[in-house]
């Protein structure tokens, strides 16, 4: 086994041989699978509290607009 020394010829990486980085297709279609699943759980928490924010900016209205307790006479 010959390894690298100077004036040796390089051994071509595996990225230069055009193989895959690691692990089979499958691990990576799992990977994408997860991140598509952080987004949209970043996206929905992002979307709750925009609907959080609005609804306590929102005014509350008051008792005597409530409608009349006693009858007007």
């Amino acid at each position: 086994m010959a390894q690298e020394y100077s004036g040796s010829p390089r051994k071509k990486h595996r990225h230069d041989l055009g193989q895959e980085d690691h692990g089979p297709k499958l691990a990576a279609g799992t990977t994408r699978a997860i991140q598509i699943l952080l987004g949209l759980w970043i996206a929905l928490t992002l979307c709750f509290v925009m609907y959080a924010v609005v609804d306590a900016s929102r005014p509350k209205p008051d008792r005597s607009d409530s409608g009349p307790s006693a009858p007007v006479r």
